[in-house]
């Protein structure tokens, strides 16, 4: 059974079961299967469309951690996606990615600002009670913040616990 729908300026779309057939004058073009009718129906009404796009700005931060003392000590970093946002297209997301690449850089210095801070605490703490700094194990270190921009959000990834 065949369906025959008007999308206007002599632009028909008829029907075949599952195949999706686009009459424009006397070309006939069959789809079988990616572009459906309705994108068939638009691209015959709008000559210069484009597809669909995703496109994800994602905040992302990377956790550092001490290791172990081999080799003078070592330290890894854990990677985690923090946020994200859905775009239709690159353009506006690598605007956003500007934006959000400014709160990366004071997300960083604030990172940066509280393990000063901590560090000292810990320093004062050591001080008033004739500690050794080696009292402590070795602190992880601040958090980095950095942006991603792309077509697929990046999986998070855990750093090695183990010499290597």
């Amino acid at each position: 059974m065949a369906a025959r729908c008007g999308v206007g300026n002599g632009v028909s779309l008829v029907f075949f079961g599952c195949h999706n057939v686009l009459v424009t004058g006397t070309k006939c073009n069959v789809r079988r299967s990616g572009m459906s009718y309705l994108e068939a129906a638009f691209d015959a009404v709008i000559k210069d469309s484009k597809p669909s796009e995703k496109w994800y700005v994602v905040l992302m931060e990377d956790s550092s951690y001490y290791g172990g003392p081999e080799e003078g000590g070592w330290w890894g970093h854990d990677t985690d996606v923090l946020k994200y946002a859905v775009f239709n297209n690159e353009e506006a997301a690598l605007q956003a990615k500007e934006r959000v690449k400014e709160l990366a850089a004071e997300l960083e210095v604030q990172a940066r600002t509280e393990y000063g801070e901590g560090c000292l605490r810990q320093l004062e703490w050591l001080d008033a009670r004739g500690l050794d700094a080696d009292f402590f194990p070795e602190d992880d270190g601040p958090s980095r913040y950095w942006v991603y921009c792309g077509q697929e959000i990046p999986q998070p990834s855990v750093g090695p616990r183990h010499y290597e």
